[in-house]
């Protein structure tokens, strides 16, 4: 069965099967997996140093992460996260329709994602320097700076493997499993 983007039957069904892969699945999660993101989505919600330099800010952001087969990712991978003043409401993967039309869309190659995650490159000098595409205002990014930071802080305490780093079994389990909730979920 699959479920329609923004109904309660969406989410309640999303909430679901996150909770049952947080259950059987160990650290470190897969860059971009429900568990990643769920655990992206609960560090946001309970950081109060984010609360603070957030406390002013309002709307969604998308970090799109383009494919790249050669590195284990077939397909684009869109996390919004719906953050109001201080709080996140959600993080989720999104389908591509509802991940472009986000308030702010920060797109970059996969290789470029890992390097922020990281930190071993600056989201904002990435930004500036054209290595991560922004929709969106760069002077209200700008203005949340040390939000954006934050973000990324919180997404380098998650233990991550990334795509570049799995064996070709373990990248094409990702796949079909990553596919198969696309076509349910239709992200």
């Amino acid at each position: 069965m699959s479920y329609a983007y923004g109904t309660e039957e969406w989410e309640k069904a999303y909430r679901e099967m996150v909770e049952d892969r947080l259950a059987k699945t160990e650290e470190p999660y897969v860059m971009g997996s429900p568990e990643w993101v769920a655990t992206f989505e609960k560090l946001i919600q309970e950081d109060e140093k984010y609360k603070e330099v957030a406390k002013t800010w309002e709307g969604t952001v998308v970090i799109h992460i383009l494919a790249n087969p050669d590195a284990g990712l077939d397909s684009d991978i869109y996390m919004l996260m719906d953050l109001w003043h201080g709080d996140c409401r959600s993080v989720r993967l999104v389908p591509e329709d509802v991940g472009k039309s986000a308030d702010f869309v920060l797109t970059g190659e996969l290789e470029r994602w890992q390097s922020v995650m990281k930190k071993e490159l600056d989201v904002v000098k990435a930004m500036m320097q054209g290595k991560i595409k922004l929709k969106g205002s760069l002077p209200t990014i700008v203005r949340y700076v040390k939000a954006s930071i934050r973000l990324v802080d919180l997404s380098a305490q998650i233990d991550t493997v990334f795509h570049t780093e799995m064996d070709e079994e373990e990248r094409a389990k990702f796949n079909e499993q990553f596919n198969e909730l696309r076509s349910k979920f239709g992200f």
